[in-house]
């Protein structure tokens, strides 16, 4: 009788170890699945943050790469309203030298006190 009881105490000792490792390893699972999911969650969020950034930079570089492609053509017609500026006086100038010098001739003197 007292190893029947001896006995029982111990099975009794060793299932509820039993259960409790049980019931251990299903929360260790449950946390494990929920990190995982986790771990899916913010694979998913990295990614996305990447591509956005990806596309970001995208449109900055073709931003850059339009802005870059205006300023030759910009110079290039600045450029062509100072050569066109710069022959309209060169035509002008001697017409302008002209009617200065010959205001000069003709001209009476102001201080015409004699």
């Amino acid at each position: 009788m007292l190893i029947t009881v001896l006995i029982t105490i111990v099975s009794v000792g060793i299932l509820s170890t039993l259960v409790y490792l049980v019931s251990t390893v299903r929360s260790l699972k449950d946390r494990l699945e929920t990190l995982a999911l986790e771990m899916v969650d913010f694979h998913t969020y990295v990614d996305n943050q990447e591509v956005n950034h990806a596309r970001e930079h995208d449109r900055f570089s073709d931003d850059v790469d339009l802005r870059f492609d205006r300023v030759p053509r910009k110079v290039g017609k600045n450029q062509e309203e100072v050569y066109q500026n710069l022959e309209r006086l060169e035509n002008k100038l001697p017409d302008t030298i002209r009617t200065v010098i010959g205001h000069i001739e003709f001209a009476r003197p102001l201080d015409n006190k004699k």
